[in-house]
C-alpha cells in the first residue's frame, strides 16, 4: 500500500527521526477552531537518543506554520527494564531522551503534560525481522528502475511493516506499508513503486537505501487511515487514527529497523 503524501499540512509529522528521518504529514480537520497538539515520537532498536516533537495545529485561515509546544513535561518509561527517562527540550518543541535504549519485546509508555493537558500513548516493540536482500529491476509500469526489498515474514500472523527508501540520502515522499494478512510466512518481494515526478526517478549511479520498519498494529492503522483519507474524494476533512489519549494528533511509534543499500546500475 502506498500513500502519496499531501504536504499541505504538517503532521506529526514534521518528522523526524533519523532512523527514518523521513518527514511525514497528517491531514488536519480544517473546521477545528481549538488548536490541537500534534505529537510525533519514535523509539527504535537503533542507538539513541530518540525524539518526541510537539507542535500545535492552526486554523485553516492562518499561516501554515505550526507553533512548537515548549516547556512540556515529557516522560518515556521502559516498563520491562524499569527505566524512566525525563526528556530534555533540545530545541523548541523537540524533546530528547538520555537513558533509553530501544529493545525488542519491551513495552514503552509516553506521557506528556502541558498547559493542563495530559497526553499518553504506549507501544510494544516487535521482534526484529531483517531484510534478506535487495535488488533493482525495471518497473512494469514504465521501465524505470524500481527497488525490490526481500524479506521473509514469520509463521506467526500479525506482523506489520513500513518501508522508507532514500535516493542519495533524500527520502521518498511516499509511504509504503504492508501487513501479513495474505502473505503470512512467505518471502516478500513487493517493489517500492513511485517516487513522484521525473526528479524522483532512479538513475544509474544513484545510491538507494531502504529501511524496513517492524511497526505495531496501532501505527499501521494510523498510516492505513492516512492513506485512505489522502486518496478520498470526500469534502469533509478528517484526521488519521491516532494512538494517543488526550485528544492529540499524530503517533508514537516503537519499532525495529533493518537496512539494505545498493547502487543503481
Amino acid at each position: 500500500m502506498k500513500n502519496n503524501i499531501n504536504i499541505r499540512f504538517l503532521a506529526f509529522i514534521a518528522i523526524l527521526v533519523s532512523f527514518s528521518s523521513c518527514q511525514k504529514v497528517i491531514s488536519i480537520d480544517l473546521n477545528s477552531s481549538d488548536p490541537r497538539y500534534i505529537v510525533e515520537g519514535n523509539i527504535t532498536d537503533q542507538p539513541g537518543p530518540y525524539h518526541v516533537k510537539i507542535t500545535k495545529s492552526v486554523n485553516f485561515d492562518q499561516s501554515n506554520v505550526f507553533p512548537a509546544v515548549t516547556g512540556a513535561s515529557v516522560i518515556i518509561t521502559d516498563t520491562v527494564a524499569g527505566v524512566i527517562d525525563t526528556l530534555t527540550e533540545s530545541a523548541a518543541g523537540d524533546y530528547t531522551t538520555s537513558k533509553l535504549q530501544g529493545t525488542p519485546g519491551h513495552f514503552y509508555t509516553l506521557t506528556i503534560k502541558s498547559n493542563n493537558k495530559v497526553i499518553t500513548s504506549y507501544g510494544l516493540m516487535p521482534q526484529p525481522i531483517s531484510l534478506d536482500s535487495m535488488y533493482a529491476e525495471p518497473s512494469p509500469f514504465g521501465g524505470d528502475p524500481v527497488v525490490v526489498p526481500v524479506f521473509t515474514d514469520p509463521e506467526t500472523q500479525g506482523n506489520y511493516y513500513q518501508f522508507i527508501d532514500y535516493r542519495n540520502d533524500t527520502p521518498n515522499t511516499e509511504i509504503f506499508i504492508l501487513d501479513d494478512k495474505f502473505v503470512n510466512g512467505q518471502t516478500n518481494r513487493q517493489p517500492l513503486q513511485g517516487r513522484g515526478g521525473d526528479d524522483g526517478k532512479l538513475k544509474p549511479g544513484d545510491h538507494v537505501r531502504v529501511d524496513l520498519l517492524c511497526i505495531d498494529s496501532a501505527v499501521y492503522k494510523y498510516y492505513a487511515t492516512l492513506d485512505q483519507l489522502t486518496n478520498s474524494n470526500s469534502a469533509t476533512p478528517a484526521n488519521p487514527l491516532s494512538n494517543f489519549t488526550g485528544g492529540a494528533l499524530g503517533y508514537f511509534s516503537v519499532h525495529t529497523v533493518s537496512t539494505k543499500s545498493l547502487i543503481i546500475r
